[in-house]
């Protein structure tokens, strides 16, 4: 009887051991599928972050903001276009649909930009806020075509409505092209050296006092030691409403960094049905 007794509870302890003993195995399977989720959670947010980038209230009222958005982000730049894209070549109109749209970062990749006016005053209306109706232009100089991207702002946000590319015809009007002289001009060192008034007034930062402008003139000879670098196969412009009148005698080129602080302005007169450069200012980083 006492040998039964004694069973009886051997038998007991074993099973009361083996239900409240965790399998350590188990317990390492457990501890792993718990970290495996805190990494998923965790990967799962940073990719939100990534895939929303913000954008200012300010950057919708400034183009200029919006544009680098719209350039640098491929995520931001697939929203605001409008799908099926209107696409004009020489008149003859097709479209993009959203899937055949392939990244386009206009002039971010490039070192600068130019803007193009007639007047210097006309720089102004890219500070009007309340514009909205933008022209990215992008001139071939070699193949003499002409790439607008027109931006329009909807219900306060910027997008890109329609893209035309057209050739560009010669003016007419007894002077000399000025898209031609300037492919020239940019070209062929000789032609620049002749194309440069002497002496040309120049326009920098003292270098005795850094919040000091210096407005003197350099000799013809002096111009390729100042000579910024200039773009030789397309011209850029943002178009803010400025016009650019073919029978203008006048020419304003400004070189813009993206983003860099860099400003070159050149500014050019025809006289006698002829081009020069008349002026360069030098006020950038």
């Amino acid at each position: 009887m006492k040998k039964l007794i004694v069973a009886i509870c051997m038998l007991g302890c074993l099973v009361s051991c083996g239900v409240g003993k965790k399998n350590p195995d188990v317990q390492e399977s457990q501890g792993e599928l718990t970290d495996s989720v805190e990494v998923v959670a965790d990967t799962l947010v940073v990719e939100e972050v990534v895939e929303e980038p913000e954008v200012s209230a300010y950057a919708e009222r400034s183009f200029a903001d919006f544009l680098y958005n719209f350039a640098t982000s491929e995520r931001f730049q697939l929203r605001r276009v409008i799908f099926p894209l209107p696409y004009y070549m020489d008149s003859k109109k097709d479209s993009i649909e959203k899937e055949e749209w392939k990244h386009d970062p206009l002039f971010s990749q490039q070192e600068f930009y130019t803007m193009l006016y007639d007047e210097l005053e006309d720089a102004e209306l890219e500070k009007d806020t309340a514009s909205t109706s933008v022209r990215i232009e992008w001139i071939d100089l070699k193949e003499r075509r002409l790439k607008r991207y027109y931006f329009e702002r909807l219900y306060g946000w910027w997008k890109l409505e329609a893209i035309d590319d057209a050739t560009i015809s010669k003016d007419e009007n007894g002077q000399e092209d000025f898209y031609e002289f300037y492919e020239r001009f940019a070209n062929d060192s000789l032609f620049q050296a002749e194309r440069v008034s002497d002496p040309l007034p120049f326009v920098a930062p003292d270098p005795d006092d850094d919040f000091q402008i210096l407005e003197t003139t350099i000799q013809k000879a002096q111009w390729f030691t100042f000579q910024p670098k200039l773009p030789t196969e397309h011209l850029t412009n943002i178009n803010y409403g400025q016009r650019l009148d073919r029978k203008s005698r006048t020419r304003i080129i400004e070189l813009r960094g993206f983003g860099n602080g860099f400003c070159n302005t050149l500014y050019f007169r025809c006289r006698n049905g002829e081009w020069k450069l008349t002026r360069f200012e030098d006020l950038g980083n």
